[in-house]
């Protein structure tokens, strides 16, 4: 039986093996994770005021190595752009139809706005070794604006492209970077959540001092004022109760060297000869309180002292007078 021999040509043979070679080679140039030598990625980013008009968040985040080598850098996290309608200046909330203005900081004080010429910064150390991820978090401020008069609800706010990156040579913060090694990190959304509610905050202006009155010299009187916020549209009354729990407004003064006499007064509104300022008033009825409607701004309300007779022992006479905002 005859056999045919097949024969390649040498150089043939000599070409799949460069050709095999070449390959490998290839492989070896580019391993696993060759786009950057460090990642980081954010894992949370948000802030909830809740129901106060201030409030903290973080941005958290985790940073991977992918070379053998230790590496240090500043992380930065750029704000992004606020969402519709706020503007790079001001950002706004929003709950439907109703805004309300507020703004970012850098530092618990409140004191350092955090802008988008201003990053935040913190600095990231990884040690060597492929796989090795370091975690932690950014904090930022907040604050609701003063002097608004928002109507109570949910609001929501975001920050639209915001940059988990870390600072170039010109100090600008961005994702992707070669910073000495190569950098990859991440565009995100930070939200920002606030629940306004029916809160109402009463301010005392000042004692009412009816100065010095000569003893049985008659009747005194003298004012104080009291100041109310409520937001906007919230209806509220207020009432006024002595120490003595008089609900009538006809409190009792007493001395402070201890003597026994007591310095009748009554509290008004209005004037001094005005109606009795007194502490049966609710949610639902003003009794013989007085009413507000709130404006988000604040609205001050006189009290007028009224003392019918000064005949006691001469002395210091003084009391203090609860004040109830009911809404």
């Amino acid at each position: 039986m005859q056999h045919d021999l097949v024969r390649y040509p040498a150089n043939s043979l000599l070409q799949v093996a460069i050709t095999l070679l070449a390959a490998v080679f290839c492989a070896m140039l580019f391993p696993g994770k060759a786009e950057a030598n460090v990642v980081c990625l954010m894992d949370n980013a948000a802030m909830d005021f809740g129901t106060s008009s201030v409030g903290s968040g973080t941005i958290d985040y985790t940073c991977t190595n992918y070379s053998t080598t230790p590496r240090s850098f500043a992380l930065c996290v750029d704000r992004g752009r606020p969402s519709w309608p706020g503007s790079r200046s001001q950002p706004v909330l929003r709950s439907g139809g109703f805004f309300v203005d507020y703004q970012v900081y850098e530092d618990p004080a409140l004191s350092q706005p955090w802008t988008p010429a201003q990053p935040l910064t913190t600095t990231v150390v990884i040690p060597g070794g492929i796989g090795t991820s370091v975690s932690g978090s950014v904090p930022f401020y907040g604050a609701i604006l003063p002097n608004q008069s928002p109507t109570p609800g949910s609001y929501t706010a975001f920050f639209y492209n915001a940059e988990l990156g870390t600072l170039n040579n010109g100090g600008q913060c961005q994702s992707n970077a070669n910073v000495g090694f190569s950098f990859s990190g991440q565009r995100f959304t930070l939200s920002i959540l606030a629940t306004l509610v029916n809160e109402c905050q009463i301010i005392a202006l000042g004692n009412a001092d009816l100065g010095a009155v000569s003893a049985g010299a008659g009747s005194a009187s003298g004012i104080a004022s009291i100041s109310v916020n409520c937001p906007n549209g919230t209806a509220y009354n207020i009432g006024l109760q002595p120490s003595n729990g008089d609900v009538a407004g006809l409190g009792e003064m007493t001395g402070t060297t201890g003597n026994g006499d007591v310095l009748l007064y009554q509290l008004r509104s209005a004037s001094p000869t005005g109606p009795i300022w007194g502490d049966t008033a609710s949610v639902s009825s003003v009794g013989n309180g007085v009413t507000g409607t709130g404006t988000g701004f604040d609205q001050n309300y006189p009290v007028h002292v009224t003392v019918p007779d000064t005949n006691v022992t001469p002395d210091s006479y003084r009391d203090t007078v609860r004040v109830t905002v009911h809404f």
